[in-house]
């Protein structure tokens, strides 16, 4: 029963992940990834990985804490990397079962540093590694609706990279051919 309820979690995990990463607003993206933790961390606990269970539940606080800055348009402090770091190995240290754990001790971390940066791009591009890692983790712990979502995760995340850096490449070009258009308008009727 447990294996099933693992696999439904990180299902409705998966689901939620995939819709965060199109969306351009911060903000949203923020409260789809908090619920998406949720069941991301209900997957690993009813798996019996604990270290990923609890960190993963540990970084609902850290997604909401994000997301309460963001709304004020205001970063978070460096500290807040630090102490959230200190948390995700703490719980290493009291939970950690085999080597492999310390996979998910490290990643939260890795996930923290992203999330703390403003630019989505660049979100986007340092959230492929901890998602690779989470993938071997995922698999070696049969939460295999986690793996997949990991693996799916690191898709979408290059779609998403290729898709809003052709869009903003685009953009660009379309408004530095209209600002050419409109000086030599300009230029020919003076």
């Amino acid at each position: 029963m447990n294996f099933i309820l693992s696999q439904i979690m990180g299902a409705i995990a998966l689901l939620l992940m995939i819709i965060s990463y199109f969306d351009k607003n911060k903000i949203r993206f923020f409260f789809i990834q908090l619920i998406a933790n949720i069941f991301y961390g209900l997957s690993f606990i009813f798996s019996n990985a604990m270290v990923a269970g609890i960190n993963s539940l540990i970084s609902i606080v850290r997604v909401l804490l994000l997301y309460i800055y963001n709304r004020k348009d205001k970063k978070p402090p460096l500290i807040f990397i630090l102490i959230f770091s200190i948390i995700y190995i703490t719980v290493g240290i009291i939970f950690i079962k085999d080597y492999y754990d310390i996979i998910t001790i490290i990643t939260p971390i890795l996930f923290t540093v992203a999330m703390w940066m403003k630019d989505m791009q660049i979100i986007r591009y340092f959230l492929i590694i901890p998602n690779t890692l989470l993938i071997f983790y995922s698999l070696i712990n049969q939460v295999y609706t986690s793996a997949l979502l990991s693996l799916l995760e690191v898709i979408i995340l290059i779609i998403a990279i290729i898709k809003y850096k052709y869009f903003n490449k685009k953009n660009t070009k379309d408004a530095n051919n209209k600002l050419e258009k409109d000086n030599d308008l300009k230029n020919t009727n003076s």
